[in-house]
């Protein structure tokens, strides 16, 4: 049992390791000096702040960036909201047309952003928001995914605290918001981080949508970065690096209800 159980940790330590091999190539490649050699893993001299510095001085690094939090925050709030309502009530309100709403989710999650780009791409720029910050965030305020997971979570809901608030004379909005929200609040920040992640890493919107440099985000900005500043690849992997701080915060922020979300959302019938 405990040489099973030794193997099982060395196991286990080495996937860790392996796993974050990338992460640590980053930071050598990252911390070099401007006349270090950067062949190898070792660390030629540390030098992380002072090319983040640079990073954040020179450019406009700091403009991708805030675009970046605007649009995947804009987005992300949004859809939580709109996810919220629209799951909450395929859930537990009866109306006409419900079923046919819910197959539309469900069709909707088999489908592929390429599949509607074309489609969305001319309706934005018949009403002229191409090249706008509505025209990032609008595409993807409402998920399928996002309702079906809100949907799926509040079936769990018992029926007779519902049942009993509405004896008490509480109405739609105020049982919605005063009960079910704070109920939901596990599956909605599931919600947020996986549309935030999503929007974050997103290229191929903000390159098709957005040919103006001052809408940049991130991953469009990252992807040119070569053009803009010549060939400094410790310069473009410290910028790498610093892209993935804020997503890393905020699944560290959220990960018990993520993975309560989620575990949750999935058992419920």
């Amino acid at each position: 049992m405990r040489i099973s159980r030794a193997l099982t940790t060395v196991a286990l330590i080495g996937f860790v390791a392996l796993m974050l091999l990338p992460l640590y190539s980053m930071i050598v490649l990252a911390s070099a000096p401007d006349d270090s050699d950067l062949s190898g893993l070792r660390l030629h001299g540390f030098a992380l702040f002072d090319n983040i510095g640079q990073i954040m001085t020179d450019g406009r690094f700091p403009r991708y960036l805030l675009n970046s939090i605007l649009i995947a925050s804009a987005v992300s709030v949004l859809d939580v909201a709109i996810s919220a309502a629209a799951g909450y009530a395929l859930a537990r309100l009866r109306f006409l047309g419900r079923a046919a709403l819910l197959n539309l989710v469900v069709i909707a999650l088999s489908l592929t952003p390429a599949v509607v780009m074309i489609p969305v791409f001319v309706a934005l720029s018949e009403i002229g928001w191409l090249n706008s910050y509505q025209g990032l965030i609008a595409p993807f305020l409402a998920s399928a995914l996002g309702v079906f997971l809100v949907r799926q979570f509040a079936l769990g809901i018992p029926a007779q605290m519902l049942h009993a608030a509405r004896v008490d004379g509480a109405g739609e909005l105020r049982i919605f918001f005063l009960i079910a929200v704070p109920l939901l609040r596990p599956a909605l920040l599931t919600v947020l981080l996986l549309q935030f992640l999503a929007q974050w890493d997103n290229l191929i919107w903000p390159l098709i949508a957005a040919s103006e440099q001052e809408l940049w985000t991130l991953p469009l900005a990252l992807s040119s970065f070569e053009g803009e500043h010549g060939i400094v690849y410790h310069l473009q992997t410290a910028a790498a690096l610093l892209s993935i701080l804020p997503p890393l915060a905020l699944f560290a922020l959220l990960q018990r209800y993520y993975v309560s979300g989620l575990t949750l959302g999935g058992i419920k019938r």
